[in-house]
């Protein structure tokens, strides 16, 4: 009578439903971020979890094991914490005490050394750089402050800290639980099927994604190291630090931690800049075609471009939750539009 069709209406319900979902998840985003990450130590945690069980002779309960594998990494993480966190955090505080006189332009120059082709223009040098690092400042320095009181405020809050371990160990100990409490909701067997293999891929790649970052991240951390005590780079450790943390943004945060790497050993009168080049040149090649291939198997199918994309977007609409997540969401997004795509093929024509 109103002229009203009831498949649009349908269509349009949807579509609201999806909007509000988007938005809640936006709304809820940092505490969100909590259960992300537990998630993601969970997935860390798993794979010793397992190796614990194998090796279980006296056949104790699930959550037995689950935690003797929390308190190993636990006293692990402790004991390289106290022998790495001093020379870390010593190394920051005299870069960051030292760092405005280096960066002057009078001194700046005189400490970066330059190609013998290049030492009569190096005031020119020394004038184009110093702007350079000016502009750049200032745009990145919003972004730097913002990202740095998150991050400062998120580790600084003890309820997190307290919360990621807790929510971690309930994952690993009921995960497969949870799976089939979940299952249990869906209906008719078909999509109950359905369900319980895109809940299998979607575990299988994220897992598989955490947990080569995490070797990643540690192999960085490692190759770094020791390349910066060899060589004696200046506040190598640091430097290695830094390098790890970055590696879990991908494509752009190996990417920022060689500039600061260089950046760093520059201002800082290093002069063999050319060797942490074709270090980080070597590393990065040893790492994208041999370790991560190996690591991640087929991947979670991101292509480079996309994961830039996500990650800028991510930026700007949850800050560094959103950077955090893009990759995951990306990933997953691209796992459900493939099931939809395969299920309309499979209807008649």
């Amino acid at each position: 009578m109103l002229g009203l069709d009831p498949r649009a209406a349908r269509v349009a319900w949807t579509v609201g439903l999806v909007a509000l979902a988007f938005y809640a998840v936006y709304a809820i985003r940092k505490t969100l971020l909590i259960f992300v990450l537990a998630l993601f130590v969970a997935y860390l945690m798993e794979p010793l979890v397992r190796l614990i069980e194998r090796y279980n002779w006296r056949r104790l309960p699930r959550s037995v094991s689950v935690a003797e594998a929390f308190i190993l990494v636990i006293a692990v993480l402790a004991l390289v914490a106290a022998l790495t966190a001093p020379t870390v955090s010593d190394q920051a505080q005299k870069l960051a005490d030292q760092l405005p006189n280096l960066t002057e332009k009078s001194v700046f120059m005189e400490k970066v050394p330059l190609p013998s082709w290049l030492e009569p223009y190096r005031a020119r040098v020394g004038t184009l750089v110093q702007e350079s690092l000016k502009e750049a400042a200032t745009a990145a320095l919003p972004f730097a402050k913002d990202v740095g009181a998150e991050v400062f405020h998120f580790a600084g809050n003890l309820i997190f800290v307290v919360l990621i371990p807790i929510i971690a160990f309930i994952y690993v100990k009921d995960g497969p639980q949870i799976k089939q409490a979940l299952l249990r909701e869906v209906g008719p067997s078909a999509q109950r099927r359905e369900l319980s293999q895109i809940l299998s891929e979607l575990h299988d790649a994220l897992g598989q994604y955490v947990r080569a970052l995490g070797l990643l991240s540690l192999a960085t951390l490692i190759a770094y190291s020791i390349f910066f005590s060899v060589t004696g780079v200046p506040y190598g450790m640091f430097l290695a630090a830094i390098a790890a943390l970055f590696e879990i943004i991908p494509v752009l945060g190996p990417l920022t931690a060689a500039v600061t790497a260089l950046l760093v050993a520059g201002v800082s009168g290093y002069g063999h800049l050319l060797w942490i080049a074709g270090f980080f040149v070597g590393y990065r090649i040893f790492q994208d075609y041999v370790l991560a291939p190996y690591l991640m198997g087929g991947g979670i199918g991101v292509h480079p471009a996309l994961v830039i994309f996500g990650l800028l977007a991510g930026e700007q609409l949850g800050g560094v939750a959103g950077i955090f997540l893009s990759v995951p969401v990306i990933a997953t997004l691209g796992i459900l539009a493939r099931h939809v795509r395969e299920k309309q093929s499979d209807l008649p024509r």
